[in-house]
């Protein structure tokens, strides 16, 4: 008998709470993307092609694809050699000095991710330096600049 006033209090309050309005639980919070920040099909297509074109520059071992999608300021990060932020042309001059003293064997991009407001793609690079066999992870990021994609990022570790 001495439980009985406990359970009963508990069982007003929990019926008392659940008839609580709970606005917080309501409200439709605005999300992190506004409309005018989300992505279209087209910068979606654009971004996709561009990663294309960077895939197709390495396998060739060929910057000069690319490197006119470069930023004004890239940052460019080479285990074992330069990391930082660079020019345009000093990044293409990095780029094109790694890919050039070494044969590649494969690469493809295995992950993109092109719909946000900052796509990205990454892959396994397999090449040879001075006689033995390499293997690097490529990650290239991008940035929308007035009418199309720029790369910003470039990463070999």
């Amino acid at each position: 008998m001495k439980w009985i006033p406990v359970i009963l209090t508990l069982i007003f309050l929990s019926q008392s709470y659940s008839q609580v309005r709970h606005d917080n639980q309501e409200r439709l919070y605005p999300t992190l993307l506004d409309k005018e920040s989300r992505v279209s099909d087209d910068q979606v297509e654009k971004a996709r092609s561009l990663f294309q074109t960077v895939e197709k520059g390495i396998v060739e071992g060929t910057v000069d694809k690319f490197s006119h999608n470069f930023d004004n300021q890239i940052f460019v990060n080479i285990t074992k050699g330069e990391s930082g932020y660079f020019s345009s042309g000093q990044a293409a001059s990095l780029l094109q000095h790694y890919f050039g003293t070494r044969k590649i064997v494969s690469f493809e991009f295995s992950r993109m991710s092109e719909k946000g407001l900052t796509p990205y793609a990454t892959g396994r690079l397999i090449s040879i330096y001075r006689g033995s066999m390499e293997s690097a992870q490529v990650y290239v990021s991008c940035t929308w600049q007035s009418t199309k994609w720029v790369i910003e990022q470039f990463n070999i570790y």
